[in-house]
């Protein structure tokens, strides 16, 4: 791998002198641990603060015909989406459109039904997967590439809830896609992506950023499962939204943290309650399983004495990582296009570079 003359100069104008030697090597020899061994191609933004410390793709684009990845190139978020869902109520709840304690139910009308229920499902359930909805995606429902969120919705509607609500964590896509329909009513649009669109990704100045699509096909990767370097293409195009299918750029997700690190959305406050741990209807903390926490989209996690904000994302044909480091305000985020990659672990590694 070589960087090429106009890329290094472009860093170095941009960065400090001493980021702008080390940063580059150090990564640089992380990720070539990882390229063509567990994905053809692979990005990486690194930022302090809303200050670009590295961002650079790696690989291959697209294997037959060797488009290399850029930091133009549109990779999948899958479930790191989520957390732009969960953005998008905080937003909704700072203007007043609705509160935590909201039944879903009346904003959407298919869950009208639950509304004389002692305890029917919440907007806070949903944000923090407590929800207690069944799985869309098990195989109980007819799920197809063209299935809408309208009809997901309806079906979960349908269905006995798992358990009470408000008693246990259960990731649950399900919760994430009525969520999107949740806000995309709530602000009486015709989709969460106009929301999206309208509240952040334009106020932001991002332009190459898409859910579900259509998306540019020149800068959109090839998706790939595999390992060892044996690739084959996998792709499955579906059009639900809210737990999943944002395609974005690494020049685009620079603007967008930047917006986190500097509160460019949010006041101070909101922004920090994206980042907070939820509670069950006892008071006690959320708890995954394995002792990290769930906020707003986010995983939160305590690791030798730094707390951190953290969510992957994996489906067919991606696999991506969003780490922010909030005691130091360190942000990595790393995108491959191949499923099987495991791109937590190369965060880990690129921060202990640095």
């Amino acid at each position: 791998m070589h960087l090429t003359p106009s890329l290094v100069l472009l860093l170095a104008l941009l960065l400090p002198a001493p980021l702008a030697a080390q940063s580059l090597r150090a990564v640089d020899a992380v990720v070539g641990d990882y390229l063509n061994r567990d994905s053809p191609g692979i990005a990486v933004l690194v930022m302090q603060g809303d200050q670009i410390l590295h961002m650079r793709g790696y690989g291959f684009a697209d294997i037959p015909t060797q488009s290399p990845v850029t930091p133009d190139s549109l990779f999948d978020l899958a479930s790191v989406s989520k957390q732009m869902t969960a953005l998008a109520v905080m937003l909704q709840l700072r203007d007043g459109l609705y509160t935590l304690d909201t039944p879903i139910g009346e904003i959407l009308a298919p869950f009208a039904g639950q509304l004389d229920d002692k305890r029917p499902v919440t907007v806070r359930d949903l944000v923090h997967h407590v929800g207690g909805l069944p799985d869309y995606l098990d195989g109980s429902l007819d799920y197809q590439a063209d299935t809408t969120n309208a009809q997901v919705v309806e079906w979960l509607a349908r269905q006995p809830l798992l358990r009470r609500p408000g008693i246990v964590f259960d990731y649950s896509n399900s919760g994430y896609v009525t969520l999107g329909s949740l806000v995309a009513a709530a602000d009486g649009a015709h989709s969460l992506a106009d929301v999206l669109r309208a509240r952040i990704w334009e106020p932001l100045g991002m332009e190459q950023v898409f859910l579900v699509g259509p998306m540019d096909p020149d800068l959109t990767v090839t998706g790939y499962m595999g390992s060892d370097g044996n690739f084959e293409e996998s792709y499955w195009y579906t059009v639900t939204e809210g737990d999943g299918n944002v395609f974005i750029s690494l020049r685009d997700l620079a603007l967008y943290e930047a917006a986190l690190a500097t509160n460019g959305l949010l006041g101070p406050k909101d922004t920090a309650r994206l980042f907070l741990n939820g509670t069950y209807d006892d008071g006690r903390a959320i708890d995954d399983g394995e002792g990290d926490g769930y906020g707003f989209g986010w995983s939160t996690v305590s690791y030798n004495g730094q707390t951190y904000a953290t969510h992957g994302g994996s489906w067919s044909g991606t696999s991506t990582w969003y780490q922010r480091n909030l005691t130091t305000g360190l942000a990595i985020i790393v995108l491959a296009n191949d499923e099987d990659m495991d791109t937590s672990a190369l965060a880990t590694e690129i921060e202990d570079a640095l």
